[in-house]
C-alpha cells in the first residue's frame, strides 16, 4: 500500500522529500496541450499522474519503474503526484497487477459519459455527452483560471427546441465550431453559476461534427453574418446557410451578374466546401 501511503502522508515540513515509489505504468494517453497522463500503480491501488512533454518520454506504458524526485501537491489527502524536472526514472523489477486495477486504470483515463437528452442535462451530476445545433457562439477570450490566463469560448447548443448555455476551456474552445454546425460534446458537466445552469468542457471533452452532406443548391444572396467572417448565403428555397468569407470570396462577382448554382458540403448549416455546379 505504498501508493496509498505516499498519497496521504505530508508533513507540514520544508524538508520533507516523498520517498522513492516503486510503480508500474497501467495506461497512458496523450492530451492536446502535449502533455501525457498516465495512470500507475503499486500493485494494490491506482491513481492518475500529468506529465509534461519533456518528462514523458523517460517512461513508456506497460513499465516498472523506481520514481524518485517528485512532489506531492494538494491542501488535503489523497495528495496529488507531481512529476518535476527532478524526477528521476530507473527501471526496477516487473510488479505483477490485477485485472481490476487494469480496469480501473482505464475508467480513469476512459471515464464514461453516457448520451444525455440536452434537456435533461441541468439534472445529470456526472460526466455526459450531449448533441445539438450550435445557434450562438462568441470570440475566445483568455480568463484567469487558477495562476494561467486559458482561453474561454461560449456557445449555445440547443435540441428539440431546449437551449442550454455551453462553456468550453483550454483546447476545447480552440476547436473550430461555427453556427449552424450540429455536433457531439463528450465528457461534459453540469455546473451551477451565476448565469444559472452551464454546461463546461473536461480535460477528456471531445467535439465531433456530423457527417458532412454534399447538395447542389441555387444561391439568390448573401448577407454579413453576426460571427466575425462568417456570411450567412440565402438560398432559392428560402432557406440560409453560413459560410466562412474566404470560401465565398471567388463567387462574389459571379453573384452580381445573376444568381449562382453550386456544389457544396454541408455540415449542420455550414457550408465547409464550395466549387462550381458540373453538369453531367
Amino acid at each position: 500500500m505504498a501508493l496509498t501511503k505516499l498519497q496521504n502522508n505530508r508533513p507540514d515540513t520544508p524538508y520533507f522529500r516523498p520517498p522513492p515509489l516503486h510503480m508500474k505504468i497501467l495506461k497512458s494517453c496523450d492530451q492536446l496541450r502535449k502533455n501525457t497522463i498516465a495512470v500507475i500503480t503499486d500493485g494494490q491501488t491506482v491513481t492518475k499522474i500529468t506529465m509534461f512533454e519533456e518528462y514523458a518520454s523517460k517512461v513508456q506504458q506497460g513499465g516498472s519503474y523506481i520514481m524518485r524526485g517528485h512532489e506531492l501537491r494538494g491542501t488535503a489527502p489523497p495528495y496529488n503526484i507531481n512529476v518535476t524536472a527532478k524526477t528521476q526514472f530507473f527501471r526496477a523489477p516487473t510488479l505483477t497487477v490485477r485485472e481490476d486495477l487494469v480496469k480501473e486504470a482505464d475508467d480513469i483515463l476512459h471515464p464514461p459519459a453516457p448520451l444525455t437528452p440536452l434537456k435533461m442535462s441541468s439534472t445529470n451530476g456526472g460526466l455526459m455527452t450531449v448533441q445539438g445545433e450550435v445557434v450562438e457562439i462568441s470570440a475566445v477570450k483568455k480568463v484567469l483560471s487558477g495562476k494561467q490566463h486559458v482561453p474561454l469560448k461560449n456557445l449555445q447548443l440547443k435540441e428539440d427546441g431546449f437551449t442550454m448555455a455551453v462553456c468550453l476551456w483550454r483546447e476545447a474552445a480552440v476547436n473550430s465550431v461555427n453556427v449552424g454546425d450540429h455536433i457531439s460534446l463528450s465528457h461534459v458537466k453540469q455546473k451551477q453559476s451565476s448565469y444559472g445552469v452551464q454546461l463546461h468542457s473536461t480535460a477528456f471533452t471531445q467535439i465531433e461534427r456530423n457527417v458532412e452532406d454534399s447538395a447542389d443548391i441555387i444561391i439568390i444572396g448573401v448577407a454579413t453574418a453576426e460571427m466575425p467572417n462568417q456570411l450567412e448565403v440565402l438560398l432559392d428555397n428560402g432557406k440560409s446557410l453560413y459560410i466562412q468569407s474566404e470560401l465565398w470570396s471567388p463567387f462574389d462577382k459571379e453573384l452580381e451578374e445573376a444568381v449562382i448554382k453550386v456544389t457544396v458540403k454541408i455540415s449542420g448549416k455550414q457550408i465547409v466546401h464550395i466549387q462550381k455546379y458540373q453538369c453531367e
